[in-house]
This record gives C-alpha cells, structure tokens and sequence, in this order.
C-alpha cells in the first residue's frame, strides 16, 4: 500500500476519497479483561480472576482530504463508518492485516486558512482487539485429512461451511463436531458461536443440528481437518493483538 492509504469496507479506498492518512496512526495495546479481587484476608496478593478475552483498542488518525468534494467526501467515510456493526479497515502503516472498527467518538473537521478545498479530520476508532492476517485465506476440507498452519502465536476461531446432507461429523485435530440432518449446507462461526443455513435470502436458525459442545478452533502452528461425507469450506481467520 502506498504511504496514506487506506482501504474502508473493502470498497471504499482512499484514492476514491482524495484522502490520506497523515499521521502515523497511534494504535493502542487491547487490555486483557481481569477482575483483582483484593478482599481475602491474609493472602499476600490479590486473586486474579481473567475472563480469556481484550478489551477494544483505540485507533487515532488524522485524515486530509483534498479538493472541492472534501466535505462531501468526509461524509462518505463517516457513512461507511457508522452501520452500526464492525467495519474491515486496512492502513498503509500495517498493510498485512485488517482492523475491525466503529466509531465511538466524536471527530473534528479543520480547514486551513490557505485553502478552501482541503479538510483535516482528527478522529479516534474502537477496534476490536485482534487483527487479522490480510488477504484473507480460504480453504478447502474433504474426507481426506488435511493441514492448516496457524502463522500467528493465538488461536483463531474460523467460519466455516459445510456442503453436504445427513449426518456430517467435522473432525479438528482429532476432536469430533458432529451435525445432523444436514440439508444441502450448514455454516458455522466460532467467533460468534452461531451455526446456521441459508434458505434463499432467509437465514434460519440450525443450532439445533450441531451436537452440544465448544465450536472449532485452530491453535498456533499446524492443525489437521477432514470431513466424514461431503465438503467444507474454511476461513480461517488467523490473527493476532
């Protein structure tokens, strides 16, 4: 990527914009969300109570637009920013991984006094706390076993969908997901702990049709998958802080 740009929803790109990153975006390290609990008595330290998740991150930018639809395109970026769900975000300054974010704050739009068609924006995004390695990768599972290597040092928790019908048993480093009834596909997504199909343009609810138990996920360094009938495809949405 070329110094400044940035890439919004994959779609809306800064050279449509005229816009640029100006700073160095300043990124914060996700807190790790941890209770202290400093009531017992005669205990040397407080009891750690961690909840194995991160607390959003904060993205500062500054953003120049250029030319006579500066305004206009100020308000693009802030259209596309504000959907009310989390938007893929790219930057020049890390162009190898996506950032998930929503605008939680309030901006500020200047104009320097030498130009008329030329605007500032100073703003602040929430991040979800992982990014994720950028393009993102695809893969193929059939009944044969196959191998996943996870590049990052965290575990990633991918989305996943499955051709087939009947009964359907998922098989990740050697733990079992079974799913029954399966009519045509089903999919899946760690992350949100969800299973579902798609019915035209309805999606219905196939939580049911996954046997009770954690959902997938990849740990750090080599996995193995295979399917017992039919096909699966998985992204797998490695990431890392």
């Amino acid at each position: 990527m070329e110094r400044g740009s940035f890439v919004l929803g994959h779609q809306l790109t800064s050279d449509q914009l005229d816009a640029r990153i100006l700073n160095y975006p300043t990124i914060t390290v996700p807190e790790r969300k941890t209770t202290l609990n400093t009531t017992p008595v005669g205990i040397d330290r407080a009891i750690l109570f961690d909840d194995g998740a991160y607390n959003n991150r904060d993205i500062q930018l500054i953003l120049g637009f250029e030319g006579k639809q500066a305004d206009v395109n100020i308000q693009k970026f802030l259209s596309a920013l504000d959907t009310g769900k989390y938007i893929d975000f790219q930057m020049y300054s890390d162009p190898d991984y996506t950032y998930q974010v929503i605008r939680q704050s309030t901006g500020t739009i200047a104009r320097p006094t030498y130009s008329d068609s030329y605007r500032e924006l100073t703003i602040t995004l929430s991040s979800a706390p992982y990014r994720y390695v950028a393009p993102a990768q695809t893969a193929t599972i059939t009944t044969t076993t196959s191998t996943l290597v996870n590049p990052t040092s965290f575990v990633a928790k991918p989305y996943i969908k499955i051709v087939g019908d009947g009964a359907i048993t998922l098989t990740v480093n050697g733990v079992d997901y079974k799913f029954t009834n399966v009519t045509g596909s089903i999919e899946l997504d760690s992350a949100m702990q969800n299973v579902w199909r798609v019915n035209g343009n309805v999606l219905v609810n196939e939580n049911a049709k996954m046997a009770v138990g954690p959902f997938p996920t990849l740990k750090p360094g080599s996995n193995t998958l295979k399917i017992s009938n039919g096909t699966a495809t998985i992204e797998p949405r490695w990431r890392t802080l």
